[in-house]
């Protein structure tokens, strides 16, 4: 049953990598590909660790949390840096290929620099 359980979190890991790999070159600018290389990326690395630490504590016959502790920091620090490249491609003034929807730096003082190109 554990082999079944862990099968199938490694098939929707490679499955979400892949849709993040795809996403990656087939989104039109920056701010898409970003999104799509964060949450899927997660998502899937998230899976296969979970079934890594099944698979080993079934083995070993005692927790094995190595592989979820692992998960934590990489759910904090995939969420802190896709958040910090957004955050400095828009200081930069790098441009969506439609406006935005909304833009909190007309309701605060923030010095944008010249276009990056």
């Amino acid at each position: 049953m554990i082999e079944i359980l862990t099968s199938a979190l490694l098939i929707l890991g490679a499955v979400l990598m892949f849709a993040g790999s795809f996403g990656l070159v087939r989104f039109p600018d920056f701010f898409h590909r970003i999104h799509a290389a964060g949450i899927p990326g997660t998502l899937g690395v998230g899976a296969l660790l979970i079934a890594a630490s099944l698979y080993l504590s079934s083995y070993y016959g005692y927790l094995v949390i190595k592989p979820l502790m692992a998960l934590i920091i990489l759910i904090g620090t995939i969420a802190l840096g896709t958040e910090m490249l957004a955050r400095a491609a828009y200081i930069t003034n790098l441009k969506p290929p439609q406006g935005y929807v909304r833009d909190d730096t007309l309701q605060r003082d923030v010095e944008h620099t010249d276009a990056v190109e």
